[in-house]
């Protein structure tokens, strides 16, 4: 029977946390230091975090109660979530990250074994089970966690 991987499983449970790890001793003026024009700030990267983490809790949902949905692909700049919580300290997206995150775990501790095998189809990536949508979301997570770090040691500032 399918399940979700051990890696995939700890990193839903813990990842998150790196958040505050990279973030939470940096002043919020750097954080919104915008180091590549046109490009996010690390703010703008963690309230994408923050702001999609429902997105995807939604999507979760769906493939659990429709068969196969198919899902656009998620824009940021045009979420009202995203631009409200661009205007948010540090402090408060992170309590925000938290708590979502908890309800993102309970939601995937109460997802029974046989429905793991459920797919949905992401339209720019293609068709997941669920252990599969669970790892593009910590993939994606991770990979904006690596750009918050970049933006906050740019050399030059």
């Amino acid at each position: 029977m399918l399940q979700i991987p051990i890696a995939t499983d700890t990193r839903l449970r813990t990842q998150h946390l790196a958040l505050e790890d990279i973030t939470g001793e940096v002043a919020q003026e750097v954080l919104e230091d915008r180091v590549r024009e046109g490009k996010w700030t690390a703010l703008e990267n963690a309230a994408h975090l923050v702001a999609f983490q429902p997105v995807f809790k939604a999507r979760l949902q769906k493939v659990l109660n429709e068969d196969d949905p198919v899902f656009p692909a998620y824009f940021g700049d045009t979420d009202p979530l995203f631009l409200s919580y661009c205007k948010l300290s540090n402090a408060e997206l992170l309590s925000i990250y938290r708590k979502e995150r908890t309800e993102l775990i309970r939601l995937v501790d109460n997802i029974d074994a046989e429905d793991l095998s459920r797919t949905g189809k992401h339209m720019k990536y293609g068709v997941f089970n669920i252990p599969g949508w669970l790892e593009m979301f910590l993939l994606h997570e991770a990979h904006h966690l690596f750009t918050i770090i970049q933006l906050i040691h740019t050399p030059g500032k």
